[in-house]
């Protein structure tokens, strides 16, 4: 085995690894009930760098040649990886996010390349080995046309524009785990950025698309890695598994119903979850169930952990006192204590959290509302 035989076949193994590993992490993600619709488009972000990678796969093998009909079959899901990204930031951890019809705009671009790979897609196989045969043509040196540069990076600049806005939609946010998110939008700004520069690069020295996709396949490797890594290993983002936490656990369907009645009809009475330090313990010896089936009813039944669910009644019932005018007389802090909360900043993060503004903002879209009406 020559040199360049042992290099292609070092290549393919790294690439095969890493799509095994993509697949792997995209079934772990599915399967985790907490990032709830969320996960759908994390997964949706993932395919498109990962079937991505495929390509660059079959390209440096040079299996395409022997498979032309595969020729550009999954280009025009990399248009999906900035929305579908995009959609995750928006929707992570917000219980309130809908898709709504303008949303139906972020797919433009994948239409309109799809639109124009149609055509492609019916081609016979000798014509798709032209095709193929000039992305394995060495350039004219002298450099391209602004046309072609744009037409090989029109989805790289996509990828950059959506990762920056969904960095500023974190900035703006201050979600919960925005330090996380904020590292998968940077990674994302990166890998769009540097593979830019580097594309440029290519294309203006003449460089062979083997070449490029070498490179540029090994970035795409990285920035898949560490979204694993990031999305597996660290557990504020992802519990992993969490599905099999109580694979073990004797109770039935029947039971977790019962419970789940008694924790709703625990969480009805006002005095329950204003106490500030009110424990998963106290709700199990309120209803005379064990804490561990307490948390798997809210985690398997509710999608909700313990806090979340106070959290949320406490909320609701600062929203009642802020539309009755309770601001006039007490202070936000005031009001934070009513509904259960230690401090003031327990009750602007959880407020933020739950309805994506702050308590007086709140008010002013209310009072606004009210007006209008």
């Amino acid at each position: 085995m020559n040199s360049i035989e042992s290099f292609a076949f070092v290549i393919t193994f790294l690439l095969g690894g890493v799509i095994l590993i993509g697949c792997f992490m995209m079934l772990i993600i599915i399967k985790s009930i907490s990032l709830k619709q969320s996960r759908y488009f994390l997964v949706l972000t993932l395919l498109g760098l990962v079937q991505h990678l495929l390509t660059y796969l079959l390209f440096t093998t040079q299996l395409i040649k022997q498979w032309p009909h595969l020729f550009g079959v999954g280009y025009p899901l990399l248009f999906l990886v900035g929305p579908f990204f995009y959609m995750f930031i928006k929707s992570y951890g917000n219980q309130a996010f809908r898709l709504k019809r303008k949303d139906a705009l972020h797919l433009l671009p994948f239409v309109i390349i799809l639109g124009l790979f149609i055509p492609i897609y019916f081609e016979d196989a000798t014509t798709k080995r032209a095709l193929i045969n000039y992305y394995y043509d060495i350039l004219p040196n002298g450099g391209v046309s602004l046309s072609v540069w744009f037409q090989n990076s029109m989805h790289l600049l996509l990828l950059l524009g959506y990762a920056v806005a969904s960095f500023m939609y974190i900035y703006k946010r201050d979600q919960k785990n925005s330090i996380l998110l904020k590292r998968f939008s940077i990674l994302l700004i990166s890998l769009a950025f540097t593979e830019l520069v580097l594309q440029t690069g290519f294309l203006l020295s003449g460089a062979s698309a083997i070449t490029a996709e070498i490179v540029l396949s090994a970035l795409m490797s990285i920035t898949i890695l560490l979204l694993g890594y990031w999305i597996v290993d660290i557990k504020q983002v992802l519990p992993v598994l969490e599905g099999t936490k109580y694979k073990t656990s004797p109770l039935s369907n029947a039971q977790a119903k019962q419970i789940k009645k008694a924790i709703e009809s625990f969480f009805e009475e006002e005095a329950s979850y204003i106490n500030p330090n009110l424990k998963v313990a106290d709700v199990a010896n309120a209803i005379d169930v064990p804490s561990h089936h307490i948390s798997q009813v809210l985690s398997e039944q509710m999608q909700v952990n313990f806090y979340e669910m106070v959290n949320r009644h406490r909320i609701s019932k600062a929203k009642e006192m802020l539309r009755s005018g309770a601001l006039d007389k007490l202070s936000v802090q005031a009001i934070g204590e009513e509904c259960g909360f230690s401090s003031k900043t327990s009750f602007y993060r959880a407020f933020k959290k739950i309805t994506h503004m702050t308590p007086t903002a709140f008010l002013n879209t209310y009072t606004k509302q009210k007006t209008s009406l």
